[in-house]
């Protein structure tokens, strides 16, 4: 045939009606405009082709490949009018098609819009009556079909030949403009499912070809969505149901199936995602799946969730996650692929292949995409996320990399892990055990199968776009100091109900390791090992939760919510009490104060203290007989007034709350007025204000991080006010405030200078402190933070001048760090800060025949840098100002000239009058 005979069938199709080609129509009679319209179009089709309809569908039996059976057996209802109509539109749309070449670009093959618009509408008019009105009678009780029940009877054979017809249309791609073909693949999808539950095999093999072609270039989308549709048909037969779910299952599996499920059922305008979520859900994790189709399930899930997180979370990933967690509940097996796919998230860093110095082992991009990928599976939801338990391994991985990661918004999904976890554990058995082991660190985890962050990994970069994961030298060895990172993360979080329970906990541990401690006694060590364990065990774990318990006090949330469950945190303290007064000594002494801090927390904010004051009273008097600390009796006794309602005990008490109550407020000027007041109480020493040394500790520590100069030049006035009270705890406290790599660098600067300030005002009685001092400062200047580093060695080079006496214990170790600076650092006014050193130690030096042995490599140092012309100008006038120095010193001790001169000095005579009280160490 040739193209004119395709012009003459097109005019021939351009003269028929068409009522079924509109995706719905709104009409009762359907059955009836379709009689009438049958016999209309049929009259056009003889009258223009003549062909006995025996020879037409003789042909296209022949093109379709039927076997003589079934050709008769449609020529058998060939005179049923819809059968003659079918098979004359079918031939010609056959002979039409097979005349044009839509995959070519030449002008004589382009067919015109409107002869393609005529063969679409043609093509949706033949699908309703050989496809829609020829199914399985189950589909007609779907509103989709219901208005083709009854038009036609079913013709297995015709259906079949039209499918086969069907099946030679979905190539054409012209054909699907204006979704022109959404309906009639539907229809198509619908034959063939009812021919293949029809139960002849004969149909079968072509019936797989055409579905799995329809499935493979068709979207999936619109393939999932079709066959939901079919199977969402009410009162479905078992035999039909169980096809549809095998087709389902099996297109499930394909790569990207559980996306293309996902975004079938979330594309409708107002879809419910939680409500498609639980479809979905339902639809993978169901009893019966093969092992294999499982094990693609929870693959895909997870790698859906993983393509939502690149997307910004679009589409909604709650489907990938609730999906997982059914899958993880339906058997063991999935819990062991699961536990082990999330194990291999972390593989790297708890257990990396290699350990080259140097090497990155994780890029801030992987890093942070993990991060989210577990906040998402996790914290997505109360129900929806999988179990927290699964993360119990892996807190002590996930508080350490919230406690290096540079990155805000990174710490907060970690605290959200983290946060989850422990608010789902039981607070009276599993809580306890696990916050243990946690402060206990790797050396004796032995309980949990915990996951830890390499020792030889650290996290290197001060900003979110440099960090990364590396490979340190082989003597670096991380830190696992939980008992400052627990605490940090849990007040960092608005989940203060976790903080109270975590703060009830560490008080009970406390008990515990004080009942341990009085039980046990000393027994013979054989080795350095041995003896290493024994301290871990016996002393470690008290000195962390007592840190960690020092932390959480100062927290204002928790107050409220010990005020709120008076009762019960009353006999905690009196419990612990108790324990404590058995074995009162120094040790002991640090737990009793931190427990009357409490006890009088909870008696300034009015809690009514009468009902447990009896008991508490009688423990309070045992305590305040045993021991021997001077702080520890004048805080019970003003404690036991307090409570028993004595006036005076009130009034003294109200200076200290004023002051306090302004120092918590948040405006600046109303603080350094408080400041004023604390300071001027404790130079008054006033009894309770000296019994609230470590209350007034965590309340400057708190107002040093106002970014208001004056605020924290006052703060640091009130630390070195405070230091002639408690001077082993705030150097202790500061100290600990100035290594803490968790705080604000500009924080840390501030902790410095007041350190310095506290050192001055104790002056050469520093001494009894040095170890704590030196050691701040010079692992300060191990710091990779430039500016610290620099602010080390200035803080440092005073404290020489303070300290010089006292230098032998640590010069090799400090010229070697300066040498290190000089010779290899970077960072120019940290260079500068490290020759002030050096020439503050000259200084320093009373005598320099008592030192000796230290001059010549100092004056070597300094030399040479002064006579290097490369050097920087400042780094050149700090090593002129040492050797100058040091020329005086040597000069001043050899000069033969120079005669001691003898004052004889008689008291009392011609004396003027001491303006101000002498010094202790200056005496007469």
């Amino acid at each position: 045939m040739n193209i004119v005979n395709a012009a003459k069938y097109l005019a021939v199709l351009e003269q028929l009606k068409y009522k079924h080609v509109e995706p719905k129509r709104e009409s009762s009679n359907k059955s009836k405009e379709t009689a009438a319209i049958l016999p209309d179009n049929l009259r056009v089709l003889e009258k223009y082709v003549k062909a006995d309809v025996g020879v037409l569908l003789q042909e296209l039996g022949t093109a379709f490949q039927l076997t003589p059976v079934q050709v008769e057996t449609i020529k058998l209802k060939t005179d049923d009018a819809m059968a003659s109509y079918v098979v004359r539109i079918l031939h010609i749309l056959h002979l039409i098609i097979g005349n044009i070449n839509f995959d070519s670009d030449a002008k004589e093959d382009l067919i015109s819009v409107a002869h393609l618009r005529i063969i679409i509408r043609t093509v949706q008019e033949l699908a309703y009556y050989a496809l829609r009105c020829q199914l399985h009678e189950d589909f007609y009780k779907s509103p989709v079909f219901k208005e083709a029940q009854g038009v036609a009877t079913t013709n297995l054979p015709l259906l079949f030949l039209s499918v086969q017809f069907f099946r030679k249309l979905l190539p054409i791609r012209q054909l699907y403009i204006a979704n022109g073909m959404e309906f009639v693949v539907r229809d198509l999808i619908a034959a063939i499912i009812s021919l293949k539950v029809s139960g002849d095999a004969d149909y079968r093999p072509q019936l797989d070809s055409t579905l799995e072609y329809t499935a493979e270039h068709e979207s999936k989308v619109d393939f999932f969505r079709n066959v939901l549709l079919l199977k969402g048909t009410p009162q479905l037969s078992d035999t039909i149901a169980k096809e549809l779910h095998h087709q389902l299952l099996d297109k499930l599996g394909s790569p990207q199936g559980f996306a293309s499920l996902v975004a079938t059922l979330q594309a409708a305008p107002h879809a419910d995602v939680t409500r498609s979520a639980e479809i979905i859900a339902n639809i993978v994790a169901r009893r019966g799946y093969s092992t294999h189709m499982q094990r693609q399930m929870i693959d895909q899930a997870l790698e859906f969730c993983r393509f939502c997180l690149l997307n910004g979370n679009t589409p909604n990933p709650s489907a990938g996650v609730l999906s997982l967690r059914r899958l993880y509940e339906l058997n063991e097996n999935n819990k062991q692929i699961i536990e082990q796919l999330l194990a291999s998230n972390w593989q790297h860093l708890t257990a990396p292949e290699d350990l080259l110095s140097g090497l990155i082992i994780m890029q801030n991009s992987e890093l942070c995409s993990q991060i989210s990928l577990w906040e998402q599976l996790f914290c997505s939801s109360s129900v929806a996320c999988l179990p927290s338990a699964l993360l119990v391994d892996y807190l002590p991985l996930l508080l350490q990399l919230y406690d290096n990661m540079p990155d805000s918004a990174m710490q907060q999904q970690l605290a959200a892990l983290v946060i989850r976890c422990l608010d789902n554990r039981a607070p009276s058995e599993e809580l306890p055990s696990l916050i243990e082991e946690l402060l206990r660190g790797p050396p004796t985890t032995t309980l949990r199968n915990f996951k830890w962050l390499h020792s030889r990994l650290r996290i290197v970069g001060n900003s979110f776009k440099e960090f990364s994961v590396k490979v340190a030298h082989a003597d670096y060895k991380s830190d696992y100091n939980m008992y400052n990172i627990l605490p940090a993360l849990l007040m960092s979080g608005s989940n203060h109900a976790l903080t109270y329970k975590v703060f009830v906990v560490l008080l009970r541990l406390l008990v515990q390791q004080i009942s341990k401690q009085s039980s046990s006694g000393v027994e013979l060590l054989s080795s350095e090992t041995e003896l290493v364990t024994f301290l871990h065990s016996k002393y470690q774990l008290k000195l962390e939760v007592l840190i960690a318990l020092n932390t959480l006090i100062s927290f204002q949330p928790l107050k409220a919510l010990m005020a709120a469950n008076s009762k019960e945190f009353i006999q905690l303290i009196n419990e612990l009490l108790l324990q404590a007064s058995c074995q009162i000594d120094e040790q002991t002494d640090d737990t009793i104060m931190l427990m009357l801090s409490l006890l009088q927390e909870l008696v300034n904010r009015g809690t009514d203290l009468t009902e447990s004051m009896r008991e508490l009273r009688r423990t309070l008097k045992l305590v305040s007989s045993q021991t021997s600390s001077g702080l520890v009796k004048q805080r019970v006794q003003a404690l036991i007034a307090f409570a028993e309602g004595d006036v005076g005990a009130k009034q003294s008490a109200l200076p200290f709350e004023q002051a306090r109550a302004l120092i918590e407020s948040q405006e600046s000027h109303v603080q350094v007025y408080g400041i004023q007041m604390l300071l001027d109480l404790l130079r008054s020493k006033d009894a309770n204000t000296l019994s609230q040394g470590h209350l007034i500790i965590a309340l400057a520590l708190t107002t040093l991080k106002n970014k208001e100069s004056y605020t924290f030049l006052n703060c640091v006035r009130l630390f070195a006010a405070l230091v002639h009270v408690m001077e082993a705890e705030v150097l202790d406290k500061l100290s600990g405030e100035y290594l803490s790599e968790v705080d604000e660098l500009d924080y840390r600067l501030v902790v410095g200078e007041a350190i310095l300030k506290v050192a001055k005002e104790l002056g050469p009685l520093c001494y009894k402190y040095k170890d704590v001092l030196l050691n701040c400062f010079m692992f300060g200047i191990r710091s990779p933070l430039d500016e610290f580093r620099m602010s080390a060695y200035a803080n440092l080079a005073q404290l020489c001048r303070l300290l010089a006496y006292q230098v032998h214990s640590f010069f090799q170790e400090l010229v070697q760090l300066v040498s290190d600076e000089l010779s290899t650092g970077k960072y120019l006014p940290a260079k500068r800060a490290a020759v002030l050193v050096l020439a503050d130690l000259l200084e320093g030096m009373d005598n320099v025949i008592d030192f000796e042995e230290m001059l010549l490599p100092v004056y070597r140092l300094l030399r040479d840098i002064e006579a290097s012309e490369n050097c920087d100008a400042k780094m050149r006038e700090h090593a002129s100002r040492g050797l100058k120095t040091l020329e005086d010193k040597c000069k001043q001790l050899f000069n033969p000239e120079q005669q001691l001169q003898k004052e004889i000095k008689i008291l009392g005579i011609n004396e003027k009058p001491h303006s101000k009280k002498g010094h202790i160490l200056l005496l007469n």
